[in-house]
């Protein structure tokens, strides 16, 4: 595999560190130059392992074994400060602010033999491939509802529920907690307060973009999200332990 590199300043040296996740962005940015610009910036103090150009070039700006400083505010099943423990990876898309589109096929192609070679060299567990919308649902939305999840599930990468005739009952007042719980054993910060309130709603969406973007279509949320969280609660467990 190709890599350009091109070193941003903007890491915490580590002699060795455990790497326990994958957390996968978008820059944001109108072009790939204005991000690897801002990436290198001392200013603005952020930076990724890598990024993916739209022809589909890998650009590593950070070495794997320091720290670099992408996930920001975070928390995953129990865990803070991601960064410590991650490989950031930002894909060029220009964002919900500049014009949100389609990832390019050449995209695609390059993340998912540079996950598949990141997987086996720090295995790394697929329950915690994950976008920076998960790990800080209240800040962050990216990579966003367009980032195609199932095809890297095809590719052997993370974690999809795969139910093929779920409840299609809104869901009442009484599965709320219910609800909420299971977003929280998944791995998600959340607060139990039996009421669909902004922080459920955040974490809600992130959920959604990530697992079952067409959901984001209904205007009602419904019943059958409970039985994707309970699938996916048991495929984090099987990864969690098995034996690579």
């Amino acid at each position: 595999m190709k890599i350009k590199f091109i070193v941003s300043p903007n890491f915490t040296a580590r002699k060795s560190r455990k790497i326990r996740y994958v957390i996968i962005h978008y820059t944001g940015m109108r072009t790939a130059q204005a991000s690897i610009k801002r990436l290198k910036s001392r200013k603005h103090q952020v930076s990724c392992h890598y990024l993916i150009d739209n022809s589909g070039e890998i650009v590593q700006m950070v070495k794997d074994q320091d720290i670099a400083w992408h996930a920001g505010v975070s928390y995953w099943d129990g865990k803070r400060n991601i960064n410590n423990n991650s490989i950031g990876i930002e894909i060029q898309n220009k964002g919900h602010e500049f014009g949100y589109e389609n990832f390019r096929k050449v995209q695609i192609s390059s993340l998912i033999s540079l996950i598949i070679l990141l997987k086996q060299k720090h295995n790394i567990s697929d329950a915690f491939i994950l976008g920076h919308s998960d790990i800080a649902p209240d800040r962050k939305i990216d990579p966003g509802y367009l980032f195609p999840w199932r095809q890297l599930y095809k590719s052997g990468i993370g974690l999809m529920p795969n139910i093929k005739e779920p409840n299609n009952k809104e869901l009442c007042n009484a599965e709320i907690k219910k609800l909420q719980l299971l977003l929280r054993e998944f791995g998600y910060k959340l607060t139990i307060s039996e009421v669909l309130d902004k922080e459920t709603l955040q974490a809600l969406y992130a959920f959604q973009s990530h697992y079952c973007p067409a959901e984001l279509k209904q205007f009602k949320i419904k019943s059958k999200l409970v039985t994707y969280l309970k699938a996916l609660i048991r495929a984090k467990n099987r990864s969690l332990t098995k034996k690579n």
